[in-house]
């Protein structure tokens, strides 16, 4: 029986960083990231933390490592992704959180 109580304990420890990630998405105060999807008129400024992106993407791995973004004046990176549609781009971001 201990097993099982284990297994419970894991999965809603589990549960409980899932809600975490989910929380900090939702949070602009956790973002340091400015991505600018789509193409005028439908440019669309979409948020998320370099931390999470960084664990979570291998191209943003490299692309924070490498400097290939640039960053404004309160250290935000800002990355610029005129070929990928907004609703695309909100799709990717919600898969690596």
């Amino acid at each position: 029986m201990a097993f099982y109580g284990h297994i419970d304990d894991m999965t809603s420890h589990h549960s409980e960083i899932i809600e975490d990630f989910e929380n900090a998405y939702e949070n602009e105060k956790c973002c340091d990231v400015i991505i600018k999807a789509g193409e005028d008129p439908d440019i669309k400024e979409l948020r998320a933390n370099s931390f999470v992106l960084r664990v979570r993407c291998s191209y943003f791995e490299r692309a924070f490592s490498n400097d290939w973004e640039e960053k404004d004046d309160d250290g935000n990176y800002i990355f610029k992704k005129p070929n990928i549609a907004p609703e695309v781009f909100q799709i990717i971001l919600r898969q690596d959180f």
